[in-house]
């Protein structure tokens, strides 16, 4: 699976042996990779020479060669590096364990910033670069920045909330089902949101949850969801499987990954979702090539563009976008705040106040599952 980048650097052949990995650059725009080639774009001012080009390398939990949040955030890198005059490599199929040694790999071909495309990573990568000083660190998840870490996270709740709503409004069953893969960022806070926002449409409205990572485990999931009379499921994995799985079978489904490019081709989608970090990558790259970098925080949302909800598809019911359109302004301002009391958990015990808030850092280490949840075995 080892490309040309891989190639001419033997001790991360040995890491793409190892992980099963594959990081690949190339140099023109076709995405194709150039035998001994590097990832680079030019500015208006014309090529650095070689030796000033700055190098970035980013590490990817899934497979870039497959549908998945991992492909759709390396075509964000893709994005980013268009417009600016940086070197931009990867490696994928990275697990936690083997996160030092992609990383070392990395920095070993002259890597001086490392930008982490999966939150799985959040708490190794603090120790990480405590170890490595000398670089730069932009870690997904993140919600703290150190002197070498810039933290961005991403408030994805707030896109599952008016999935949410879109799911209960085309369902008959007032049975919501969703796939989570429990390795994905704020699983609580998500699958509370979309409870919250299918209550708006249906006050005792049930939101069951399957837990599956694999392919294979997300087949068996929706069946599990189908047996249960859920006939809206909204997927949250790191695998694309869940969309065109629920295509296959018949079953409504939302997406929570980039569909804009590929929507025709489920009949069955209702809608997606997703954090887009276009801006933000060609953000730090730019700021990464002027030398003016410095790590601060940042957080995607509604109201900046770093979540996107997309239109109502075809699939979905009339009045979907109406009611899309009337949510989603409210909650980017803020006007309509999820996590707002009276909420109660599901063994019916008040756990916030009417008139109560939840701060984002008791959103981001929630517990707890709304009133309405309910959760099967994890498959």
């Amino acid at each position: 699976m080892a490309k040309s980048w891989l190639k001419k650097i033997s001790a991360l052949l040995a890491v793409c042996m190892m992980f099963g990995c594959f990081a690949g650059c190339s140099g023109d725009d076709s995405g194709e990779t150039g035998e001994g080639t590097s990832e680079t774009s030019e500015t208006s001012e014309g090529t650095a020479e070689a030796d000033d080009i700055i190098k970035i390398g980013y590490v990817f939990n899934g497979d870039c060669d497959k549908e998945s949040y991992s492909s759709s955030a390396n075509a964000e890198r893709l994005a980013a590096a268009t417009y600016t005059n940086v070197e931009s490599c990867y490696i994928d199929n990275v697990n936690i364990t083997d996160l030092s040694t992609a990383v070392n790999a990395l920095i070993d071909d002259g890597c001086t910033y490392i930008i982490s495309g999966s939150w799985l990573f959040n708490n190794a990568l603090t120790d990480v670069a405590s170890k490595n000083m000398n670089v730069n660190f932009i870690s997904h998840g993140a919600r703290v920045r150190t002197v070498n870490v810039y933290a961005y996270t991403d408030q994805i709740y707030e896109g599952a909330y008016i999935a949410g709503m879109a799911a209960a409004y085309n369902s008959e069953n007032e049975k919501v089902g969703v796939v989570v893969d429990p390795d994905m960022i704020y699983t609580k806070p998500v699958i509370n949101a979309i409870a919250l926002g299918s209550q708006l449409v249906y006050n005792d409205a049930q939101t069951v949850v399957a837990f599956a990572s694999t392919d294979e485990e997300i087949h068996k999931a929706v069946d599990a969801l189908d047996t249960e009379g859920c006939d809206v499921i909204i997927s949250y994995t790191e695998s694309a499987e869940t969309v065109p799985y629920c295509s296959e079978k018949g079953i409504k489904v939302i997406g929570s990954l980039d569909y804009s490019a590929t929507a025709e081709n489920y009949e069955n989608l209702l809608m997606y979702f997703y954090a887009n970090h276009d801006s933000f990558y060609l953000a730090q790259n730019k700021l990464i090539q002027l030398g003016t970098w410095e790590p601060e925080s940042y957080v995607g949302t509604l109201a900046n563009g770093g979540i996107v909800v997309s239109p109502a598809l075809a699939a979905a019911n009339k009045d979907t976008q109406v009611i899309i359109d009337a949510l989603l302004p409210k909650v980017a301002s803020g006007e309509a705040y999820i996590f707002r009391g009276e909420l109660k958990n599901t063994s019916g015990n008040v756990a916030l106040q009417m008139g109560g808030t939840l701060d984002a850092a008791e959103i981001y280490t929630m517990d707890w599952y709304v009133l309405g949840v309910q959760t099967l075995a994890s498959f």
